[in-house]
């Protein structure tokens, strides 16, 4: 049995399609968030630590922040932001953790998603010390 090439290249089609549908079911996205770490930053017992994060992009990106303490526990967590071209967001942690760092994770692409943990004596006072995440 001979099968016309178009017929052919149709069926292919159809069945790659088919097994990209499949591949794509199930509610596993296919590009997992990536992550943005600050190195640890040392502050006083009193100051406080605040992670920023800006979109230096062209489009907007929806990320998590996180404040964990030198041991990995969250400190405080704010999820699901979603930052616009040239928006910046923060998050702040009063905390007796004297060393902390922050983790950013962009829902797409952490390539245009700039982060700093600082610390400063209070939510709105300039900062003491700062770090960039890579």
């Amino acid at each position: 049995m001979v099968i016309p090439y178009k017929k052919f290249f149709v069926a292919t089609a159809f069945l790659i399609g088919l097994s990209g549908a499949a591949h794509g079911a199930g509610g596993v996205s296919s590009t997992p968030g990536r992550e943005i770490f600050t190195p640890t930053l040392q502050k006083a017992d009193t100051e406080v630590f605040t992670c920023r994060a800006v979109n230096t992009g062209k489009l907007p990106n929806a990320i998590d922040i996180v404040i964990l303490s030198s041991k990995g526990i969250p400190l405080e967590t704010q999820k699901s932001v979603v930052l616009q071209p040239g928006e910046t967001t923060s998050d702040s942690s009063r905390t007796r953790n004297t060393i902390g760092y922050c983790k950013v994770t962009a829902k797409s692409s952490p390539n245009n998603i700039m982060v700093t943990l600082c610390s400063q004596p209070f939510t709105n006072g300039s900062c003491q010390a700062v770090v960039t995440g890579q």
